[in-house]
């Protein structure tokens, strides 16, 4: 092993060092292209320059601009069309002998006649009139900048508005009081909401989603987020939606980049495909093994999770009107716990043992096709699956023996799983602006599951967390036996989901513009089908200020886990959504925005579980939500960026069984961030951001002691009496991140701290009950820094 990397270093030596000697001057390149941002046509004499420079150059026939010899540096670039309002992208980074592709630039319509507003880069400000109302987009730079992040678009999403996540262990987040599982999420136009590793656990740990992205760093291009009424084109889901689009490779030159560190390694590609015409490729390898690292920090009661990532996107300009990707994502993932991590947790507090084998899968095509002058069609094809294999259970105490070791603990597995989960489809949006005024999208998604799943309970199991209305067989019991019937499951069938979409948007005054949409669906499992209308509006009262409004129908189809685990389950219908939502911002100054925004949203035919000896559910649910979400958002410009948010918000539940209404599970009802970040110079950047969020809702409960009458076996159990009655406590932590790049000529060595709740608070995410003592235990993290380096060529 000390040869290999004794080899390993002195080649990366000779190469490096061949490489320096090679460099011949200290300026780069900038190659990029300037296209309509709804219709995706090239701008042909586009003025494209660097600011404070005389540097510059105009598009060619293909909407392609080139900058040759600019010194390396960090530039803002400004792009100039008639018609079009004036767009500046910063933070651009020119580096020495290297071409950097900034891809495509997309600018904007000037709807009002004579409008100075320039679009400061290519964040936040994600304005656009077909989308009126909670519209936020994220560049890789922002995601990769974001404090506490690490450069997880789902952990750098939680500064948004109405937006939070459980901080520390999970990365999922929910939106206005919604769950995660709520939430759109597409791939560069294809569905796909397997995003996160080491999704599920217990109940509570199942409510929070996932842990950790399957996304490294800087794989993001841009996220475009939407809160609420968004257009009939997505569907299936009834909270939010976030589009990611994988960047593509640059075309002209490649970076090669890896890092190794106390979690493991990452490997990068950004550059052609040689043996293929005008195609370049992404490829990802990454791995990451978190055992050592809780070792380090006493947190070894965890258990060893680990999971490989392999993303690879290529794509082929075939011609000027037809582009063509594909994506690739294989990512397995694995975790135990063992009777020697429940020996480490304090008092033998954490008895669940488990081990989970899974792998997710994506294959999908993207195909863009410039129809005509200005019309574009965006279609996809995929495959992707789950396949899963778990078991779990607790560990006790070996009857009469005391606890001096492992060896004094036994553990039962009752519960066994195998899932394999499969959907292939196709997802396709035809665009046309038919006159400036007025732009038409239409399209299609269909898709075929199968859904392949064997649970199986062996022996009896008993619970010891309860509800006072679940069923027993002598109300004076004080725990839950299941059977092997009761839980055990056995599915292997299709279903299909179709889906047709329309919608249309008018300029119809210099400053009204109107958008409406409609959308049908259907759910071959329910074999029902739903209307899902769709309205929006946007009047800009100046320049500068724009108020909206959007409200429609939207459906959220039952989780396919839902449906399979009981026969009755199969004729669950969707559940519904209400959305209304008026709007107001303002850009204060060019770069500094105001947004002001208002909902309300209404629900029914909410799928409900009321007993927990059962896995029945039915659609008996309602509830509603409202609030109001603040933020001020200072784009990056002369060197500092900063944003400041509040949300303020009301979300109840309603099971129709006689116990009344209660708190959602994520009703936070206040949520602020602050945000603030400065660059130096080309070499060093920090950011700092603080939250805080009102603790989010937890069962009322009471205590049974000695449930089974035997000393020798003494159990406790906890009886919930109201749902969602109390709270977990207040969520706050501060965030720091420190950058620090330096250039070699080609050669880069890019780092960075980034330390998640520097005051090491205990930011709870969980109380879990332990039946040993009778006690809560509160589950979450504290103090978490990231330390990152990364060669870069």
């Amino acid at each position: 092993m000390r040869r290999y990397i004794t080899f390993l270093t002195v080649s990366l030596a000779i190469l490096f060092s061949s490489i320096y000697a090679q460099e011949k001057t200290d300026s780069g390149m900038l190659r990029g292209k300037v296209i309509d941002e709804v219709t995706k046509q090239p701008l042909i004499g586009a003025d494209v320059f660097l600011i404070g420079t005389e540097l510059g150059a105009s598009t060619n026939q293909e909407g392609i601009f080139i900058i040759q010899d600019a010194p390396e540096d960090i530039y803002k670039l400004q792009v100039q069309y008639i018609g079009y309002r004036s767009f500046v992208r910063t933070d651009v980074r020119v580096i020495r002998n290297k071409t950097t592709d900034l891809r495509e630039l997309g600018l904007q319509l000037a709807l009002v006649e004579g409008e100075q507003i320039i679009v400061e880069g290519d964040g936040n400000f994600a304005d656009d009139d077909q989308s009126p109302v909670s519209n936020y987009s994220y560049s890789k730079e922002e995601i990769w900048r974001s404090p506490g992040a690490a450069g997880d678009i789902f952990r750098a999403m939680e500064t948004l508005p109405g937006v939070s996540s459980g901080g520390g262990e999970f990365s999922s987040f929910s939106v206005r009081g919604g769950s995660p599982k709520e939430n759109i999420i597409l791939i560069d136009n294809i569905p796909f909401d397997k995003v996160t590793h080491f999704n599920g656990g217990n109940e509570e740990q199942e409510k929070q989603g996932g842990r950790f992205s399957i996304f490294a760093p800087n794989l993001i291009e841009s996220a475009n987020f939407q809160a609420g009424g968004f257009g009939a084109r997505y569907g299936g889901k009834f909270a939010s939606f976030l589009d990611l689009r994988i960047k593509d490779g640059n075309m002209e030159d490649f970076t090669i980049d890896g890092r190794v560190d106390v979690i493991g390694w990452e490997a990068n590609y950004d550059g052609p495909v040689q043996l293929i015409e005008n195609t370049s490729m992404i490829l990802n390898l990454r791995h990451h093994d978190f055992t050592r690292i809780l070792e380090l920090t006493g947190q070894e009661e965890f258990g060893s999770p680990r999971f490989t990532d392999v993303i690879m996107k290529t794509t082929t300009n075939i011609n000027a009107n037809h582009k063509l990707s594909f994506l690739g994502i294989y990512t397995p993932e694995y975790f135990d716990r063992t009777t020697e991590d429940v020996f480490e947790s304090e008092d033998f507090a954490v008895t669940d043992v488990g081990d989970v084998d899974e792998t997710k899968a994506l294959a999908g095509l993207n195909w863009r096709w410039l129809t005509g002058k200005n019309s574009f069609l965006e279609t996809s094809a995929y495959y992707r699956y789950t396949d899963r294999e778990l078991k779990f259970g607790r560990a006790f105490p070996i009857s009469g023996r005391e606890i001096l070791s492992e060896n004094d603990i036994r553990a039962r597995f009752p519960i066994s799983e195998d899932l394999f989960e499969s959907e292939i489809g196709s997802r396709g949006v035809f665009t046309a602006m038919l006159r400036p005024t007025f732009t038409i999208n239409a399209g299609w998604e269909v898709s075929q599951s199968d859904y392949d799943l064997s649970r199986v309970q062996n022996g009896l199991d008993t619970l010891y967390v309860y509800d006072q209305d679940d069923s027993r067989p002598d109300p004076s019991q004080r725990f839950l036996v299941t059977t092997p019937e009761q839980i055990g499951a056995e599915y292997d069938d299709n279903s299909y989901q179709l889906a047709g979409f329309a919608e249309f948007s008018s300029r119809l005054t210099q400053r009204l513009t109107l958008n409406a949409g409609i959308r049908q669906e259907y759910n071959g499992l329910n074999e029902e089908s739903y209307f899902a209308p769709r309205a929006s509006a946007s009047f800009r009262l100046d320049d500068r200020t724009r108020l909206s409004f959007a409200s429609g129908i939207f459906y959220q189809t039952p989780e396919i886990q839902v449906v399979t685990s009981n026969p009755a389950n199969v004729g669950l219908k969707n559940e519904r959504a209400i959305h209304y939502i008026v709007g107001l911002s303002r850009y204060l100054t060019n770069d500094l925005k105001l947004t002001a925004e208002g909902y309300y949203k209404q629900f029914n035919d909410l799928i409900v579980r009321n007993d927990r000896a059962s896995t029945v559910r039915t659609n008996d649910g309602d509830g509603e939500a409202f609030g109001i979400d603040l933020s001020i958002i200072k784009r990056f410009v002369n060197k500092f960026y900063g944003q400041i948010n509040y949300s303020y918000a009301y979300s109840v539940r309603d099971d129709n069984n006689g116990e009344g209404e209660y708190d959602s599970d994520f009703n936070q009802p206040h949520i602020f961030n602050i945000l603030a970040g400065y660059e130096f110079n080309k070499e060093w950047s920090i950011a700092g951001k603080w939250k805080y969020a009102t603790g989010r809702p937890k069962d009322s409960f009471i205590i049974h002691s000695d449930i089974f009458n035997d000393p020798n076996n003494l159990r406790y159990s906890q009886e919930l009496t109201a749902n969602n009655a109390d709270r977990l406590d207040p969520f706050h932590t501060l965030n720091v991140r420190v950058d620090y790049r330096k250039q070699f000529g080609r050669f880069a060595v890019v780092s960075f701290l980034d330390v998640v709740n520097v005051y090491n608070y205990l930011n709870v995410n969980e109380d879990r009950f332990q039946e040993l003592t009778g006690k809560e235990e509160s589950r979450g993290f504290q103090i978490l820094p990231t330390i990152g380096v990364k060669v870069e060529l």
